[in-house]
């Protein structure tokens, strides 16, 4: 009996020890190395190319990694636990690397995952079977056919790596790719911007976008594209001459180059010519021609690093370029013109015949539109639709001019850019504008609207809408034959019985005299059936709807007299 005792705590022993073993192990266990974009780098067991991650055990004991958890967000309660079905297939021995391979064919595989990593940059997380966290990361962007990956293995330093090493032990990551841009400049400085030595040079802007700061001695620059012309930066003073990471650097167009580092052989011309930089190998880095300038006003990009150039007479030497369009406050901009139900009436750029929506800019500057937001959900900023900046002039609309956006869910911007995400609804709902910032400039509700005829402002940016079968899109609203949504001379009761199965009754009452149409559509705005097209004299009045043939849903009716048109809805039943 005392040696059966003496063996359970030998055996409870061990298990204890073998505890303390994994959960020591576990605590090193390294995402060491991962590739999210795989086109034909490294193929899989399976004769794929998978995204993939490589675990690294730096401990001193093997670990199995069955019952582990792994995913592509740090949220453990979504994450896919690896399979113990062969746990010798699933364990990492000690100092050494085991790959997962990030395909969706977990089923295939006990070391396939049951997710893909995006190559836009997201997060990787790795779990011990009590769901503790052993690793996790957030990455950015990635690179195709390079892994990203721990250099020396397990340590905190990552790098990009064209010598990918999955299995084994990671090698040096590749140096970060130099990335400078000619970010802004002012070519006729009279008053703007005073320089070191108290005149108002010329002056040019770089921007390091990089993950390293860059010393831009040796360096060339010049005011042609002619590297055999270009002025050497000095190296005289590193530090004066270093540009850090994600910062930005000013140099003077003086022609002053004995007194600072900073300064140039050359000066800018304002009538328009060219700027060029060079990396210590004479290789272009950026280079662009320009047209003629205005005083006192710089020209940069927006966003930095982008290709996107604006005048700029709020400039910012030194920082980071602000919107060059007019703030939130300053901009009246309106939606002014829109169609819901377009059957046939105005042919978009694709051929078809989508819903459109006509933005008016009532102020004295030009506005790009990029980066701002459109969304047909007033109370959901998830929703909303960012107009993109790909191509600025296709989404500048003139001070005092409109634009047309069409709302046909075809965005990509392979299409157009001024395509939105969404459709309107020939029912109802609302159209909202918002500024880059998330302010609404302007919105709207709205009610059931007729196919083939606009619903707009009378004048432009007025709060007067009408319905309107002489539709303007990108042009100013007119009012011939505009129908008034408050009518004036007619009031128009809830068909009864609603809802109904076959039969319905619609009643009306006139102030006066007057010619009437009462029309009924489906949801979408096309025509059911005009009820009668005939003169009225005042009083009350009732028209019929024999529905049988039509199925169950939802409808409107409308009355339009020559003061108005009423609008409401009605619900077949079957």
């Amino acid at each position: 009996m005392k040696k059966i005792y003496f063996l359970f705590n030998y055996v409870i022993a061990i298990a204890i020890s073998l505890t303390v073993l994994t959960n020591s192990a576990h605590a090193q266990l390294y995402i060491n190395e991962f590739m999210a974009s795989n086109d034909a780098a490294f193929p899989g067991p399976a004769g794929d190319y998978p995204d993939w991650i490589e675990i690294y055990n730096a401990g001193d004991e093997a670990v199995m990694l069955g019952g582990y958890y792994m995913y592509d967000t740090l949220d453990v309660t979504v994450a896919f636990q690896i399979p113990d079905t062969y746990p010798d297939s699933v364990t990492v021995a000690a100092g050494d690397y085991i790959l997962f391979y990030a395909n969706k064919d977990d089923d295939l595989s006990v070391l396939n995952l049951n997710f893909k990593l995006s190559g836009g940059g997201e997060q990787i997380g790795l779990w011990a079977p009590d769901q503790t966290e052993v690793d996790g990361l957030t990455y950015g962007d990635q690179t195709t056919d390079i892994s990203y990956g721990r250099y020396p293995d397990g340590t905190d330093d990552w790098g990009f790596m064209t010598d990918i090493t999955p299995g084994a032990s990671n090698t040096m990551p590749d140096p970060p790719a130099v990335q400078l841009f000619i970010n802004e400049f002012m070519a006729s400085n009279t008053t703007a911007f005073p320089g070191p030595q108290g005149d108002f040079p010329d002056w040019i802007e770089i921007y390091n976008p990089g993950t390293e700061d860059v010393m831009l001695g040796g360096y060339y620059m010049c005011d042609t594209l002619d590297v055999n012309e270009a002025y050497q930066i000095s190296s005289t003073y590193p530090d004066s001459v270093t540009v850090p990471a994600g910062g930005y650097i000013l140099f003077y167009a003086n022609k002053d180059e004995e007194l600072s580092v900073l300064n140039l052989d050359f000066k800018l011309s304002g009538s328009g010519e060219q700027i060029g930089l060079w990396n210590p190998e004479q290789e272009l880095l950026d280079g662009f021609s320009y047209d003629a300038q205005i005083t006192d006003t710089s020209f940069g990009r927006y966003t930095d690093g982008t290709d996107n150039w604006y005048f700029m007479s709020d400039f910012t030497p030194g920082a980071t370029n602000t919107n060059p369009n007019p703030g939130p406050g300053e901009v009246e901009l309106y939606i002014n013109e829109f169609m819901a139900s377009n059957d046939a009436a105005v042919p978009g750029p694709q051929g078809d015949f989508p819903d459109w929506i006509e933005v008016y800019n009532a102020g004295d500057e030009a506005v790009m539109l990029g980066g701002y937001y459109m969304s047909d959900k007033l109370d959901d900023p998830e929703a909303m639709y960012q107009i993109p900046d790909t191509y600025p002039d296709s989404v500048t609309v003139d001070a005092g001019g409109f634009i047309l956006f069409y709302a046909n869910k075809n965005e990509d911007v392979s299409y157009s850019v001024l395509n939105l995400d969404f459709k309107l609804s020939g029912g109802g709902e609302a159209v909202g504008l918002w500024d880059p910032n998330q302010n609404v400039l302007d919105s709207l509700s709205y009610g059931p609207q007729i196919a083939d005829t606009s619903y707009g402002r009378y004048t432009d940016g007025t709060e007067n809408w009408f319905m309107m079968p002489d539709f303007t899109p990108g042009a100013t609203n007119i009012y011939v034959d505009a129908i008034d949504e408050n009518p004036l001379n007619v009031s128009l009761k809830q068909n009864y019985p609603n809802p109904f199965n076959n039969i319905t009754n619609i009643e009306f009452t006139l102030d006066e005299p007057d010619h009437v149409t009462v029309t009924v559509y489906t949801i979408s705005g096309a025509i059911v059936s005009i009820l009668t097209d005939n003169h009225y004299n005042s009083g009350k009045h009732s028209v019929q709807w024999k529905a049988s043939g039509l199925p169950a849903g939802y409808y409107f009716y409308s009355i339009k007299t020559s003061t108005g048109t009423a609008i409401k809805k009605a619900s077949i039943i079957k």
